[in-house]
């Protein structure tokens, strides 16, 4: 492996090459074959962008071994032939920012291929759960029965896809429940991507445990067809409202939040607010009655730091800041030619640039820490519970809602996780801001979150999410039978204690 990664220079003709090849966006497909320069050329690219803008570059990784790996990937580019295909050049370039370990720096396929894998595309049409390394139908109105185990597609084991898949898509540190819950939740998108559309897909399936092994046929689904169906997932049903509130017993409250965004899809925020109070303000009224609480946050990929920080204001009786610590590279946004402006208008690159001038001041290391303003107190809520607390917590439990997990975890001394290790890393974590870029050549789109939070002070290397304390799995029996193995857990814990 070569040291240094070699620089990359683009002549006059190359430049020539690509103002034809930025016309050609729309007609971009993943076997598009382009110059190998190009590609190279967008390789050096994205390096120069996560070096100028991504604080975390090397928490998990050294500097030595990212330029190692880097160049390693560079060469099989090189050696890729002199018109690769836009799938090799992708699935190289996913492999090239692996190192990074962080769920927030990703590639997305041009917008050509982004809308076929949306309306127009045919995608495998069956919404899955895994199980270890099975693949079981999580949908009862399929071409399978719910349950169904799902043993190969297209003479690939589930194993095998999972395997494949995998590098696809970004972790945070060395946590691998993150890519097993965004394989199920993607599994029709990311095959498509990796393999192409096709027009149908050959199955080994066994219905039942007690079933002969079959193999059939399915046809492949438009995807505009897929979003539109009504239905849920079958391991979701009951959860089609973000916020949810119960009172399973007279002593225990409930509340599950899946989500800390809002809007673009997810609640308003006064709705989670008035949610929150809602709910408190009946804990806090019966607070002779409730000793107990359950938080749901399993569904809770993250969002907006306001809304964790609402949340923690009902849990703590102290003064709180934000985090522990943050700090960017430079408060200018660098490479700002190559902003994607659909996802970073010029008007909001401004008002990013004004936000982290204010909150953010030169430290003694080069780097730009978070000032004191920019992290202001919190003061706790006058209805925040005292009781015991219960944190459902999984995969899917990732940013914002890995970082409440974190906080609530290091703080509050009557607090039990019950369920799998989080989605998002425990410790340092790269996020907040979020540049998108287009990469001139390939027209894929980098996304490079440029502030390092540290949420709580670490003692120890946090390069995994947050563990239970109390380590519950749904199993396959449960699933079938429609039973919520880790809530009927948490549930039991309740009442022995």
């Amino acid at each position: 492996m070569k040291a240094v990664a070699t620089k990359l220079v683009l002549t006059l003709c190359l430049f020539l090459t690509t103002s034809s090849l930025v016309a050609q966006d729309q007609r971009l497909r993943m076997g598009s074959r382009l110059p190998r320069d190009a590609f190279l050329s967008d390789f050096q690219l994205m390096s120069d962008i996560l070096k100028q803008a991504h604080p975390g570059m090397y928490l998990h990784t050294s500097k030595e071994q990212f330029a190692d790996d880097f160049a390693e990937t560079v060469e099989k580019l090189r050696t890729a032939g002199n018109r690769p295909s836009l799938r090799q050049f992708f699935l190289l370039a996913t492999e090239a920012l692996d190192p990074i370990r962080c769920g927030h720096t990703y590639l997305l396929p041009p917008p050509s291929v982004q809308d076929k894998l949306q309306y127009g595309g045919k995608l495998f049409p069956i919404p899955i759960k895994v199980f270890g390394d099975k693949f079981y139908v999580d949908h009862r109105k399929t071409d399978l029965p719910f349950g169904t185990e799902i043993i190969s597609i297209n003479d690939r084991s589930t194993a095998e896809l999972l395997s494949i898949l995998g590098p696809l898509v970004s972790q945070d540190g060395f946590v691998e429940s993150f890519r097993e819950t965004y394989i199920e939740d993607n599994f029709s998108e990311l095959y498509a991507i990796r393999f192409g559309f096709t027009e149908s897909f050959d199955l080994q399936v066994r219905r039942s445990d007690q079933s002969a092994v079959e193999t059939i046929s399915i046809p492949a689904k438009r995807a505009s067809n897929l979003y539109d169906q009504a239905e849920p997932r079958a391991s979701r049903e009951g959860r089609e409202l973000s916020f949810r509130i119960d009172f399973p017993n007279d002593s225990t409250a409930f509340i599950a939040i899946d989500t800390f965004d809002s809007g673009n899809g997810s609640p308003p925020f006064r709705l989670y607010k008035s949610t929150l109070k809602k709910f408190f303000s009946v804990v806090d009224r019966h607070e002779d009655s409730f000793d107990s609480m359950i938080i749901d946050l399993r569904y809770n990929d993250g969002g907006y730091t306001r809304n964790e920080m609402l949340l923690y204001s009902y849990l703590t009786n102290n003064p709180f800041a934000e985090v522990d610590n943050a700090e960017i590279l430079t408060s200018e946004l660098p490479y700002k030619q190559h902003l994607d402006r659909e996802y970073v208008t010029k008007g909001l690159a401004k008002y990013y640039q004004r936000t982290l001038s204010k909150d953010f001041e030169e430290s003694y290391n080069g780097t730009l820490q978070i000032s004191e303003d920019g992290n202001p107190i919190i003061p706790p809520n006058r209805k925040a519970f005292d009781g015991k607390i219960y944190v459902l917590i999984g995969g899917r439990t990732y940013s914002a809602g890995s970082s409440f997990c974190s906080r609530l975890k290091a703080a509050h001394p009557n607090v039990e996780f019950i369920g799998e290790e989080t989605g998002g890393a425990s410790g340092a974590f790269t996020a907040g801001t979020l540049l998108m870029y287009t990469l001139p050549n390939s027209r894929c789109k980098l996304a490079v979150p440029i502030i390092r939070y540290q949420t709580v002070k670490q003692t120890k290397s946090a390069d995994r999410g947050v563990m239970p304390d109390y380590p519950v799995k749904q199993t396959l029996e449960d699933f079938r039978a429609g039973k919520d193995t880790v809530l009927q857990a948490a549930l039991e814990l309740v009442k022995d204690d």
